[in-house]
């Protein structure tokens, strides 16, 4: 009776997949809206049945994706299929959203990696060089205007473009894991209230106000801050890129932690939701507040302001 009804929900749940795929590659308007759904038939039914029913399932999903899509369309059947099947897996062993959230986000970044691999060894596809190919065009291709417009743009003007282009070429992978992070959040929100009007159990989030880093993070950005100050590395070298995205990603880090203790110090003091949300946005909109909502976050971390403040 048990085989007969995980067989029944993993055909209907791989027809659903199919429907979405079909959707998506035949009404190509849809596509953003089905991205968002594409993980629920994964992430439902590794939620309620075993590892290894859940990989039968995307192995199906596979199969479907290459007989309507060919090979361009495996990709959808293993991002959201070994994505869904974490979360799903984590939700069926009771983990918190926390370690959901950050070990789908790991499964997403590594589907991601795997993809560029394949393209570099079997399409010969370096996406690095397409993308420098990309803003050098787009470079020239301004100066050429500039020039038929008799408006010849400074040297100094040209080398800031070109020393933005190869910076956002370096901060790559920092995107990557960026875009990984949000996309798994997103699809996360939308998904998990389905699965609880579904009869699935899903775990919460807990508050902001109590997200804290461990204090490595703290030492670890002052290393990578005295490796950028101390040496000077070749711009296209791997040293140099590797400095670049784990300043950016601690940085970035730095920030949550330090709008989290806004909002904590905000709900200790009872004060309007309202005064953290702005300090939110201004952070992104304000280089000079981001900058110090950093240092509220170093502070935080490294000398407990939080535990200081609630012993008084």
């Amino acid at each position: 009776m048990n085989n007969t009804r995980t067989l029944t929900e993993g055909a209907l749940l791989l027809a659903l997949y199919t429907l979405m795929l079909l959707l998506a590659i035949f009404i190509p308007i849809s596509t953003i809206v089905v991205y968002l759904f594409f993980i629920l038939p994964f992430l439902l039914y590794s939620a309620k049945y075993s590892v290894k029913h859940s990989i039968i399932l995307i192995i199906g999903a596979m199969i479907v994706s290459f007989i309507f899509g060919s090979f361009m369309a495996l990709p959808i059947a293993i991002f959201f299929g070994t994505t869904g099947l974490m979360m799903g897996y984590g939700i069926r062993v009771k983990e918190s959203k926390q370690i959901i959230f950050i070990s789908s986000s790991i499964v997403f970044i590594a589907n991601i990696i795997l993809f560029f691999m394949v393209a570099a060894m079997f399409f010969s596809y370096n996406f690095m060089d397409e993308l420098k190919d990309m803003f050098q065009t787009s470079i020239n291709q301004y100066t050429d205007a500039m020039n038929m417009m008799g408006m010849t743009p400074p040297v100094e003007f040209q080398e800031q473009l070109n020393n933005m282009a190869n910076l956002m070429t370096s901060m790559l992978p920092s995107i990557l894991i960026g875009t990984a992070f949000i996309s798994v959040i997103i699809i996360m929100s939308v998904n998990f209230p389905i699965l609880k009007r579904l009869g699935v159990e899903v775990p919460k989030f807990q508050p902001f106000r109590r997200l804290t880093f461990p204090k490595s993070i703290l030492w670890m950005y002052l290393i990578v801050l005295v490796l950028s100050i101390i040496f000077k590395f070749e711009t296209d070298s791997y040293l140099h890129m590797a400095v670049i995205n784990a300043g950016l990603i601690l940085q970035t880090l730095l920030v949550i932690q330090g709008l989290s203790f806004i909002f904590f110090y905000c709900h200790l003091k009872k004060w309007s939701i309202a005064i953290p949300i702005i300090v939110v946005i201004f952070t992104f909109l304000l280089p000079i507040v981001l900058s110090i909502v950093r240092v509220l976050g170093i502070i935080d971390l490294g000398f407990n302001f939080r535990q200081r403040i609630n012993q008084k």
